[in-house]
């Protein structure tokens, strides 16, 4: 019982994750495992859909279960308006009611914001084990391998409204988060200061607006690859038909 109410302590304590040490690179190296293995494999499967949905929805169940019971300003830091926690919600919930449009949200979100949040973590301040960082993994691992998914085995693609809709979306959303950030004292989408030392110098100004030009630059450059991609699948597939009927014949 003492065990279970330490690994769910609220009191806040520091950090003690060391970036890039064995336990990092660990997780780096299993991340990409299994991503490779996702497009080796090539399945497209309504149970590792089920699967991957349910581990990110009742990741944020038990994520926010432990706000409402911790020290943690709710309203300041535990709101789920951060790239990778929206991602997770419309990832999960597009995965299990079978939603391409929300599966689209957090695909383009998430492929980008949970490789940056895995090489750089932003944990919060509490000594190894705790729920929050075996959250913070998990998460973001099954963000990413969901992802993965959506994006290189279901294919449900990036249209040119699709593009439009989400770089007007994350822009909106940047925007009305500098604006809560400053009403809150908080750092929602990370929009008002740098989570890492990188950007840490930069004017505030600046650094939003950097910020805001690097999501639709990234954006951009998702919406040339997986339309690249599926340029590129659909012509091997055409060039596996005619072979077929070339050998036929």
């Amino acid at each position: 019982m003492e065990s279970f109410k330490y690994f769910f302590r609220g009191n806040v304590e520091r950090n003690n994750f060391i970036m890039f040490g064995k336990i990092h690179i660990f997780i780096l190296c299993f991340m990409a495992i299994i991503s490779i293995l996702i497009l080796m494999k090539k399945i497209e499967s309504r149970k590792i859909e089920l699967f991957i949905g349910i581990i990110l929805i009742l990741q944020q169940i038990i994520l926010y279960s432990w706000y409402f019971m911790s020290e943690i300003d709710l309203f300041k830091e535990g709101l789920p308006l951060y790239h990778c926690r929206i991602a997770i919600i419309c990832i999960g919930l597009g995965l299990i009611f079978n939603k391409e449009y929300i599966m689209k949200i957090g695909s383009y979100l998430g492929i980008f914001g949970s490789i940056a949040a895995l090489l750089f973590p932003g944990l919060d301040p509490f000594i190894f084990p705790h729920i929050t960082q075996f959250s913070y993994f998990i998460g973001h691992l099954f963000l990413l391998w969901g992802s993965i998914y959506l994006l290189f085995i279901k294919n449900i693609g990036m249209s040119a409204v699709d593009f439009k809709n989400i770089v007007i979306f994350i822009n909106i959303f940047h925007i009305m988060m500098v604006i809560l950030n400053k009403y809150l004292g908080s750092n929602y989408a990370y929009i008002s200061s740098s989570p890492i030392n990188i950007g840490k110098s930069l004017n505030q100004i600046v650094y939003t607006i950097l910020v805001m030009m690097i999501f639709n630059l990234v954006l951009f450059l998702e919406y040339i690859f997986i339309n690249k991609n599926l340029a590129l699948q659909k012509y091997n597939k055409f060039s596996d038909i005619s072979l077929k009927i070339n050998t036929i014949e």
